[in-house]
């Protein structure tokens, strides 16, 4: 976490440093928010994961190669997750695992690393298709276990959980680590920018290895460049 902090402040400093220096400065610093669209992959068929919506927030840095080609990176807060009907069906014992609701609530420290091509489309308008790896950390979430049919042992019909764990308190938890490819599509007005976005994680991120847990999500932003 604390690595996080530090390379939020060093490309924030870094961002406005570069920002600030001569015009032709290879370095763009700026801020963007939006919403986002999230859900898993995961490996059971019978269960019905469902969208979840959120927000996504962040500052970019861009470093310019040329006016055509450049890196595109910065540092987001995105919460994502899914609501997942009858997770374990067909793996619990005693039980078929249905009238059960999983909601998962997932929140990341974000660093994509992209790179991009603009498309000059006349003076005011560009577009820029950006492509690559990201890397996320998982910084906070509570997952909670809902129950349609039934009751627990205490009486109660849910309970709550620490999304993020090694699975030892309840094997239904997520690894912190998150590693996916990003494809976004800006349309840049001068300075305000309009940008689509789909991430698709590539690691299983389920704590016990048993189960299978992947992260997908889709975007719309609104930003502005310094």
């Amino acid at each position: 976490m604390n690595q996080f902090y530090k390379l939020f402040l060093f490309i924030l400093t870094f961002g406005l440093a570069a920002s600030l220096s001569a015009q032709d400065s290879p370095f763009r610093l700026g801020v963007k928010a939006g919403v986002n669209i999230s859900n898993a992959t995961i490996d059971n068929k019978n269960a019905d994961p469902n969208l979840k919506f959120g927000y996504k927030i962040g500052v970019t840095l861009d470093y310019n190669f040329t006016h055509d080609w450049l890196i595109h990176s910065g540092l987001s807060f995105i919460p994502k997750g899914s609501k997942i009907d009858d997770f374990l069906t067909g793996k619990v014992i005693g039980g078929d695992g249905r009238g059960e609701t999983y909601t998962f609530n997932q929140l990341y420290l974000q660093l994509p690393v992209y790179a991009g091509h603009r498309i000059t489309v006349s003076d005011n308008l560009g577009i820029v298709i950006s492509v690559g790896p990201y890397l996320e950390y998982g910084v906070g979430g509570t997952t909670k276990r809902k129950l349609h049919d039934g009751m627990f042992g205490d009486g109660t019909t849910e309970y709550k959980f620490d999304t993020f764990g090694d699975g030892k308190e309840d094997f239904e938890q997520l690894k912190k680590n998150d590693l996916g490819l990003g494809l976004n599509v800006s349309a840049e007005f001068r300075k305000i920018i309009v940008g689509l976005e789909y991430q698709h994680g590539l690691l299983n991120i389920a704590a016990d290895d048993d189960y299978k847990y992947r992260n997908r999500s889709a975007g719309l932003t609104l930003g502005y460049k310094f």
